[in-house]
């Protein structure tokens, strides 16, 4: 909120005659949500209608989350508990003010009492509160403070570890989801009034690492490794990892077949572990476990040539990392603080020369951890559940997001939740939450194996180009070719990957997301370089007449945009109080606003406002009235957030004077 306040919003609302102070409900919020002045209105008629205090009425009333179906809706068991909902709205009806200036005559639909507002009057006070409130519409920083009564106790701290990719293999489309999805709830939580902490956990340590050491010790080549040091590590680790896998496969054979006949599985594996490369790879990960020097330089290139081209990813993203962290950063002794109480509280004991967690014991119905392997090697769980500890010490957060494919990963998570209520860390356990998302992916289908990262922002640019390339109208709108293919492809990858449910497959569909279908990234900057265009010659300074708002009531389209705009605090509140954000919500009603918006330039009642001689004029050249240039400009600052939120820059062409819009602050 920038200067907007009570005195703004009682100023407004005294043009429709409601000079009395808004009714003080504690559940509303009035300076941050349009739709709650619009609740606290009703509920303040309602509960002079009814035995009924003004909270209870406001707590009866809802949002459609549909226009259609009235623009709010009061659950008349929720008014009165026991009522019969005809009578009750009989009567509602009966003594509801005839005249009143924002809500025509409510109508019954099953239990519900639907209003639809009266969209010129709501108008008065709607516009000058989007325009006001500016880039922060839609946001609420009060959910982040500790005390939201006392802003001087600070902000909730959240920690979100997301993309996290094994720099041993390829940015597979798992961590290209998880950076996406990451920096998404990073960038929401903020909104919110969080203190947020980004972290990129790598997989940089274990027995991969080891295995890309046997690799480069066989094959590696430095001439090679010099002009193209990615390309060359994951060609060796893919070579290397070929020869491994047929030990492998003959490893878990002996496992199942010793299981079948009643063996010792742990025996009938070593015998074929104690051979081959697996040894060699065992071999490698003790000495960079005891600190070789040789081990430890190796990894230390390979960690910091991936850190360094992820960076450059991530760059063209628009996202940052507070720390890059990992596994190899655990220390030692948090390792063998986690060891010693799983010992001594008797959590974890030795089975066939490891060390293991029986689940069963603490919560679970089946399933063994492994805490230390055979070999005496550290396992991934250790390292996790020293860290978890760690973090909460550096931190102190109040929550912390994991987003992570829902594979293994949530068997992990799921072990390391009770192992750390077993060791009497409940407080802990219960602060992280595993933000999971379905790990099926095609992109390697269209990108093969061996690739950069940057490699997979060559395909949708290409793709893109190609889009730009076959229509003309969209290429004149966003101007130079090579620039806008560029950021069009950002655009397009992300709400790509936000515009589905986090349940649902990666596609990795290069035709579908480089489309200018509705709810694309390219159409979303498509309508906001539109808006830019049409809201040039916009007077900021103007005051809007009476007459100004008349074309509301008789143009159902921008009647039914503005609708929309007042909604957008309350899909941002609906998605800050879900489970798990999902960001296709966020998508899915920008891409409701730009089909309405298609809607509302294409009608015939907006040609020219009454300018003679424009009836065959694009929108953006067109000379509209002052209303609808104001629509239009709270339009454009409601689509402008929505794509900051997804982490996009919003594009326009230099000549509209958007083309620097910032990534959100």
């Amino acid at each position: 909120m920038t200067t907007f306040g009570m005195a703004e919003l009682e100023s407004s609302l005294a043009r429709l005659q409601l000079t009395a102070p808004l009714p003080i409900i504690e559940s509303a919020d009035v300076l941050t949500n349009p739709l709650d002045i619009c609740r606290s209105l009703l509920a303040d008629v309602l509960s002079g209608l009814i035995e009924s205090s003004p909270e209870a009425a406001y707590k009866s009333i809802q949002w459609p989350n549909n226009i259609y179906n009235g623009d709010l809706a009061v659950v008349l068991p929720k008014l009165r508990p026991g009522c019969k909902a005809a009578e009750l709205a009989l009567d509602i009806s009966q003594k509801f003010p005839q005249d009143h200036p924002l809500f025509p005559l409510p109508f019954l639909e099953g239990v519900h009492l639907r209003i639809l507002l009266q969209v010129d009057a709501f108008a008065c006070f709607l516009f000058p509160f989007i325009l006001e409130c500016g880039h922060s519409y839609g946001t609420d920083a009060k959910h982040g403070l500790r005390n939201p009564s006392s802003p001087d106790d600070g902000r909730k701290k959240l920690l979100v570890e997301f993309s996290s990719p094994n720099i041993t293999s390829e940015l597979h489309g798992r961590y290209v989801r998880s950076t996406i999805i990451g920096a998404f709830v990073s960038k929401f939580y903020e909104n919110m009034g969080w203190e947020v902490t980004r972290l990129n956990y790598l997989g940089d340590w274990g027995k991969n690492i080891a295995l890309l050491k046997v690799g480069w010790e066989r094959s590696a080549e430095q001439a090679i490794y010099q002009s193209k040091p990615i390309e060359h590590l994951l060609e060796i680790y893919d070579q290397i990892n070929g020869l491994f896998q047929p030990e492998v496969a003959a490893s878990r054979h002996a496992r199942d077949e010793a299981a079948k006949n009643g063996q010792d599985e742990g025996q009938a594996q070593a015998e074929i572990e104690n051979q081959g490369i697996y040894v060699e790879r065992n071999a490698a990960f003790k000495k960079l476990e005891e600190g070789d020097e040789e081990a430890i330089a190796f990894w230390k290139q390979v960690r910091d040539v991936n850190i360094e081209n992820y960076k450059d990813f991530y760059s063209q993203l628009g996202i940052e990392f507070d720390e890059y962290t990992g596994e190899s950063q655990v220390s030692t002794e948090t390792m063998v603080e986690v060891e010693n109480m799983l010992r001594e509280k008797n959590i974890c004991e030795e089975s066939s020369g490891a060390w293991v967690v029986h689940m069963q014991n603490h919560g679970l119905r089946a399933g063994t951890a492994v805490i230390r392997g055979r070999d005496g090697a550290t396992t991934y769980l250790l390292r996790d559940l020293a860290a978890m500890i760690e973090r909460s010490r550096k931190y102190n957060f109040d929550k912390m997001i994991i987003v992570a494919a829902n594979d293994h990963n949530s068997l992990h998570f799921t072990h390391l939740h009770y192992i750390l209520i077993a060791m009497g860390m409940k407080d802990i356990a219960e602060k992280i939450q595993h933000l999971k998302f379905n790990e099926t992916s095609s992109m390697a289908e269209t990108l093969g194996t061996g690739y950069k990262p940057q490699t997979i922002l060559s395909h949708v640019e290409r793709a893109m180009s190609a889009a730009l390339e076959a229509d003309a109208e969209k290429t004149a709108m966003f101007g130079e070719l090579s620039q806008s293919a560029h950021s069009l492809s950002i655009a397009s990858l992300l709400v790509h990957e936000l515009s589905t449910r986090t349940t649902s497959t990666h596609s990795f569909d290069l035709s579908a997301m480089t489309t200018f279908k509705f709810g694309t990234g390219p159409d979303l900057q498509y309508w906001y370089a539109k808006l830019c265009a049409i809201v040039k010659t916009r007077n900021s300074d103007a005051q809007l007449s009476d007459e100004d708002y008349d074309f509301l009531a008789e143009d159902e389209s921008a009647a039914n945009l503005l609708r929309l705009l007042a909604q957008y605090p309350e899909v941002t509140r609906a998605t800050y109080n879900s489970t798990s954000p999902q960001p296709d919500d966020i998508v899915k009603y920008l891409a409701g606003v730009t089909e309405q918006l298609a809607d509302c330039l294409s009608d015939e009642d907006v040609e020219d406002d009454g300018v003679e001689g424009e009836a065959e004029a694009k929108p953006e050249e067109k000379a509209f009235g002052a209303g609808h240039l104001t629509l239009f400009e709270a339009t454009r600052i409601v689509l402008e957030n929505g794509l900051k939120l997804l982490g996009i820059t919003p594009y326009a062409a230099d000549r509209y004077g958007r083309a620097d819009t910032p990534i959100a602050e």
